[in-house]
């Protein structure tokens, strides 16, 4: 009863809380300076790597995707788009064009999936009000990430506008209906742009323990250009951050003071730390500094602390630059998402149901 409990609470609260994403491109927690609130550019994205896809025979078997239509919040309206439409917009904003067909299409399995488990969330009519009525929002901080290549495909990719919408979209084609399930349900496919070596567990970040968000090894975070961050603050403005949010903290003239007690988790990441007196999360930290992730030390330089972090977003689910390397090494999309989702079954939805 306990667990269940527990399972309930993480279904209620997740979408306040996480997307990547950032994504998630890829991040999914609401964050101050580093939200990935719009399609990711080139520069920092786009890695030429892969074989370009050769264009697809069109199927002649039922869409599910196409059967499915979703009501998205977006630029201040509701916009009404077939499932597989949204899906193309989510995988082009959340996950470079360029990176491997298995990567991808993993990418697009998670974003179906993350999308049908919150339609099932927001099927009760009291939740439609953070959505402005529609059922999804392209806030990746609530929902995901979601860019119009209609619109935006020139701007993010220039004259390769069309070779890379076509990867997108075939990612969504080549996947049509499939998706990852935990007792027969959509899972909370949460994704991050890049983990530490093992990614984070959902109890670790969010407090619930979710049997399909655990800790597992994840190679290749380090090719994301924002794997390694710094972030440098004043001593003063430090208080006064922390202070706005945690009055009751006491910040004595010796900073050593001032970090106490500090508990990682297996991953790496501060599970909580006490500051000027009081315990908070290292996720509460991270979201209050805009830290790049809440795998960081710190050191101080003069009149400044400096923090140094590891990993780019939250580091629970699917690494997308995890899924790049083992999709580099051969690894299929399944076998990638069985990695990041350990226990979940690949299903795979008809049309008619």
């Amino acid at each position: 009863m306990k667990k269940l409990l527990l399972t309930a609470a993480f279904l209620t609260v997740l979408p306040m809380l996480c997307p990547l994403l950032a994504f998630p491109g890829q991040a999914l927690l609401a964050e101050k300076q580093t939200a990935r609130s719009a399609p990711t550019a080139p520069e920092d994205r786009t890695v030429v790597e892969a074989p370009l896809y050769t264009r697809q025979v069109p199927s002649k078997e039922k869409s599910y995707d196409e059967s499915v239509t979703v009501r998205l919040y977006t630029g201040g309206t509701i916009r009404e788009l077939s499932l597989r439409n949204y899906l193309i917009g989510v995988v082009a904003a959340e996950m470079p064009a360029s990176f491997p067909e298995e990567a991808l299409k993993a990418q697009a399995i998670a974003a179906r999936t993350y999308t049908l488990y919150k339609l099932r969330l927001y099927e009760d009519p009291s939740q439609a009000e953070s959505h402005h009525g529609a059922q999804l929002c392209d806030d990746p901080a609530h929902c995901a990430a979601f860019t119009d290549l209609a619109v935006t495909a020139a701007s993010l990719w220039g004259e390769s506008k069309e070779t890379y919408s076509e990867r997108v979209s075939n990612a969504v084609c080549e996947t049509d209906g499939m998706l990852l399930a935990y007792d027969n349900a959509p899972i909370a496919a949460v994704f991050c742009a890049a983990s530490g070596k093992m990614t984070e567990s959902a109890k670790d970040v969010w407090g619930a323990d979710i049997p399909y968000l655990v800790p597992v090894d994840s190679p290749g975070g380090e090719d994301c250009a924002k794997y390694y961050g710094e972030k440098r603050i004043t001593r003063s403005d430090f208080c006064a951050a922390f202070l706005k949010e945690y009055p009751s903290a006491v910040f004595s003239e010796n900073d050593d003071e001032w970090f106490r007690s500090v508990h990682r988790t297996e991953s790496g990441s501060i599970r909580t730390i006490t500051v000027g007196g009081v315990e908070i999360t290292g996720t509460a930290l991270r979201s209050l500094l805009g830290l790049n992730s809440a795998n960081f030390t710190l050191r101080r330089e003069g009149d400044e602390l400096v923090f140094s972090t590891e990993g780019y977003g939250h580091g629970v689910g699917m690494s997308q630059y995890g899924a790049r390397c083992l999709a580099l090494s051969g690894q299929s999309c399944d076998e990638i998402l069985s990695h990041y989702y350990p226990g979940t079954v690949l299903q795979k939805k008809n049309p008619d149901a």
